[in-house]
């Protein structure tokens, strides 16, 4: 059986998912409200294929190194039950509409907010209370375009067309500095595909550095851990911005997911992103202010929001409460990829409403892993869905 993975092009006219139900017999079709919800990019629902590499958007055959191949059980009455439900949910038009229009609403307001607060970090008088003001607008623009803004985007969750998702997916390049490019492939294909399972998943993949899966060799660094890690992840967006994205295309993949060498398009929206991002950053802003400003404006938003992504994302998974796989034990035993999203995942705080507003719902994590093309407006209704199909086939759900 073939291996589940996000499919990045997706013909107007071709199914929206494609793969193999439990028995292993080929599926294909549309979903009912695939193309109202607008999701061509990114399969709505999660739906068994193959392990592949990524190459100019699309998906091509895997060349999977060493011995034996990683795959998940695919299908399943969990998935096939709680996808039918969110079917029925996303069926109502009113519903639908309402979750686009406050997903395009946060939109606005992030990139104005950013907008306006660098402008007026620039322009307005350089008291203390007005740059401070300025500063915390402009972090708050930079948070929402990073949860709510790209990240929907390069799930495909903004628009009908593959275009216009990556156009608005490319705001990580231009206003916070890495390559959506890059990022579609180590996150909607490492993290997504093989979530927690080490020697696949490149987020849980930071040895020597760290050791985030119980199947890592220990280390007698990692003792301590939990004190010098806080600073590890404060560093995470200057790497991107800088070096990563480029080691990431020279070595070529993520963990075992190929990284293909951009080429046309993506190769101008890198090198062009990059250039504006360091632009806005820190040339236009050297004529106004002296370089050591600039220098810790620029290191403060970026220490900060690397913190708030980072801390986020390891809540759902690197912890006691989510499941870890190894590799080998994958290719040994074989699991409902599903189910296996749901127990290496976790929810947090799902009652906050503010924190669910700021982090793009991404504090439903569990039901982000099982519908990453659904706009994350819609996550807090789904989630008693997910909640009740798990109780119903005893799926391990943990918030």
């Amino acid at each position: 059986m073939r291996l589940l993975i996000w499919s990045e092009r997706v013909h107007p006219r071709a199914p929206l998912f494609r793969g193999v139900d439990a028995s292993g017999a080929p599926v294909s079709g549309h979903s009912p409200v695939g193309r109202s919800v607008g999701e061509h990019t990114t399969p709505i629902f999660a739906v068994p294929t193959w392990v592949g590499d990524y190459d100019d958007g699309r998906i091509s055959e895997s060349r999977v190194t060493g011995v034996g191949k990683v795959a998940f059980e695919g299908g399943g009455a969990f998935l096939r039950e709680t996808r039918r439900e969110v079917e029925l949910y996303l069926s109502d038009a009113r519903t639908r509409r309402s979750g686009i229009v406050r997903l395009y609403a946060k939109a606005v307001i992030a990139l104005a907010a950013t907008v306006s607060s660098w402008t007026c970090l620039l322009l307005a008088p350089h008291e203390p209370m007005v740059v401070a003001v300025c500063f915390a607008g402009l972090a708050l623009g930079l948070t929402l375009i990073a949860f709510c803004v790209q990240h929907d985007a390069n799930h495909g969750a903004h628009f009908r067309q593959e275009r216009y998702n990556h156009l608005l997916g490319w705001t990580a390049d231009a206003l916070l500095g890495f390559s959506s490019y890059t990022w579609r492939v180590k996150h909607n294909v490492s993290h997504h595909t093989y979530t927690n399972v080490d020697g696949c998943d490149d987020d849980v993949s930071q040895v020597p550095l760290a050791r985030f899966a119980p199947s890592q060799q220990p280390r007698a660094w990692y003792r301590f851990q939990h004190l010098y890690i806080w600073l590890l992840y404060t560093l995470v967006g200057v790497r991107w911005q800088t070096a990563g994205d480029l080691v990431s295309l020279i070595r070529g993949r993520f963990a075992q997911s190929t990284l293909r060498f951009p080429r046309g398009w993506n190769l101008a929206a890198l090198v062009t992103g990059k250039a504006l991002f360091f632009s806005w950053t820190f040339v236009v802003p050297l004529f106004f202010f002296p370089w050591w400003v600039v220098f810790a404006v620029y290191v403060g938003w970026t220490m900060i929001l690397s913190l708030v992504m980072v801390t986020t994302f390891q809540l759902a998974h690197c912890v006691e409460e989510a499941s870890f796989v190894s590799r080998d034990e994958l290719i040994a035993e074989r699991r409902v990829w599903a189910v296996h999203q749901v127990e290496t995942t976790v929810d947090f705080c799902p009652h906050n409403r503010i924190l669910t507003w700021l982090l793009g719902g991404l504090n439903f994590q569990i039901e982000h892993h099982l519908f990453p093309g659904i706009p994350h407006t819609h996550y807090p209704a789904i989630a008693p869905i997910v909640q009740r199909n798990c109780l119903k086939h005893d799926v391990r759900y943990m918030s």
